[in-house]
């Protein structure tokens, strides 16, 4: 499901209410309420700042504010506001037609410019009242504004709507619920990994690698066992066990734990 727009409800719209009472009075013709609404937008949800009216490309010293300057909209048929983000200078111009209104947004900078065609007589019907009154199409003459006019020049997020998260990228095929790279016996050792964790001495490991490596098995080394026979190198393990015999000492059985001589794991593969 889609999640909800946020132009399309009351709370993208708190603080219109204070910018429009600050301008009532200086309102006399439908285009200044949708510049009125660009202005809104942009410093509201945008966090640009108006710095003046004007077309000059002058950086200014002075921060701005989110209110419409003096004269924004004394000229019949134009409109040059001047606006900053983060030590940026744009300019909103706006020139009204015989039935339309055309408004361009200029980054200095980067010399970017997008433009929208507007039409005050069909999208505002009073230009005294609240919101729902002035514009009933507002929502979707934001959604506008948003997507002709800031989209192509204006690189940045609406602070209203864009929440921006640092997530950590996760290897393909990984176990989600594994701490840390898996451990593994033998000679392999993931980068990263204490050969020898805890201190623990490393035996028993080769018990755990079918191709013998990683040291010797078992819990205990073997001692050296020079009657295992004759032979060169080390013979396989044999612990004969029978009958006891008990005029035999010693005889019976023989667990072996301990190394044979010269023990060499690969004799074996």
């Amino acid at each position: 499901m889609d999640p909800p727009n946020p132009a399309k409800t009351g709370e993208f719209f708190y603080g219109w209410d204070l910018l429009y009472k600050t301008v009532q009075a200086d309102v006399n013709k439908k285009a200044d309420l949708l510049i009125a609404l660009v202005h809104f937008l942009l410093t509201k949800h945008y966090n640009f700042r108006c710095v003046g009216i004007g077309d000059d490309k002058t950086l200014p010293e002075e921060e701005g504010s989110e209110l419409l300057p003096d004269s924004w909209n004394d000229d019949d048929i134009k409109y040059s506001l001047r606006y900053v983000h983060d030590k940026t200078l744009y300019l909103l111009l706006g020139h009204i037609t015989e039935d339309a209104l055309l408004v361009n947004l200029m980054d200095i900078n980067t010399k970017k410019v997008s433009n929208i065609c507007v039409e005050p007589e069909s999208l505002v019907v009073e230009v005294k009242g609240s919101i729902t009154a002035l514009m009933p199409t507002a929502s979707e003459i934001v959604d506008r504004y948003r997507k002709e006019l800031l989209d192509p020049v204006f690189t940045g997020n609406s602070r209203e709507v864009t929440t921006q998260t640092t997530t950590t990228p996760r290897a393909t095929g990984s176990d989600p619920l594994r701490i840390g790279e898996p451990r593994r016996g033998g000679s392999y050792i993931p980068a990263g990994f204490e050969p020898r964790p805890f201190g623990f001495p490393d035996i028993g490991r080769g018990d755990l690698d079918p191709l013998g490596r990683g040291g010797p098995g078992n819990l205990f080394t073997f001692p050296s066992r020079p009657n295992l026979g004759p032979g060169p190198g080390p013979m396989p393990r044999f612990d004969p066990f029978g009958p006891i015999d008990p005029n035999v000492p010693g005889r019976g059985p023989n667990p072996d734990h301990m190394r044979p001589p010269n023990w060499d794991p690969d004799y074996y593969m």
